[in-house]
């Protein structure tokens, strides 16, 4: 992965992070976000492809690692030049200012974490750095995830940010593409038509 070039430039809101509204992130990142979700269910298609190769009688349980895995692999593949490894082996996706961090979503909508303090440090927006350097400690950090129901499928991918250790907004799969809404007048909305949601089978196979 290519290095991120990067600015000095500071805008610390004592000591934290630039904070970010939902309209900005959708307007900022409108040609990146529709991405991160297609490559999203590219990866699920082939963590379900990975899967059917094992008798379900054999599997103990979901494996969050192998998705994960499946996930950052192919952000790899999309956003080549904006990944890297932070702290704790942290995969990092910067993208215009912001950065993301994947994760497995409780109910509550926040990371299934460890409680640590460098865990709380991200919920709190807290300008400390990720990496083994001292750059980008201005971008907000945005969450991108899922969540897995007890048969094992994965649903409701999805954009979080959390600030002050609370859920701030969230970015469903269907915002994204339908966005082009968010950003016409009345007189026009009815013009607006989206073909692809980019739905796909996400069920863990069993087979």
């Amino acid at each position: 992965m290519a290095n991120i070039p990067f600015s000095n430039y500071s805008a610390r809101r004592g000591g934290k992070r630039r904070q970010v509204s939902r309209e900005e992130c959708l307007h900022d990142l409108k040609d990146e976000l529709p991405r991160i979700f297609m490559a999203f269910n590219k990866a699920v298609k082939k963590y379900n492809k990975v899967a059917s190769m094992f008798n379900p009688n054999a599997k103990v349980r979901f494996d969050a690692a192998v998705l994960n895995t499946a996930i950052i692999e192919s952000l790899q593949d999309a956003f080549s030049d904006y990944c890297r490894w932070g702290k704790y082996k942290r995969f990092i996706l910067r993208l215009k200012d912001y950065i993301f961090l994947v994760k497995k979503f409780n109910g509550h909508d926040k990371p299934m974490n460890i409680k640590t303090q460098h865990v709380n440090t991200i919920s709190n927006q807290l300008s400390l750095p990720l990496f083994n350097d001292e750059i980008y400690q201005d971008d907000p950090i945005i969450f991108f995830g899922y969540k897995i129901d007890r048969s094992g499928e994965i649903f409701s991918p999805q954009i979080v940010y959390i600030d002050e250790n609370q859920v701030k907004w969230i970015v469903s799969e269907d915002d994204i593409f339908n966005v082009e809404n968010l950003f016409v007048n009345e007189d026009s909305k009815k013009e607006v038509n989206v073909s692809w949601k980019g739905n796909s089978e996400r069920k863990a196979s069993n087979n």
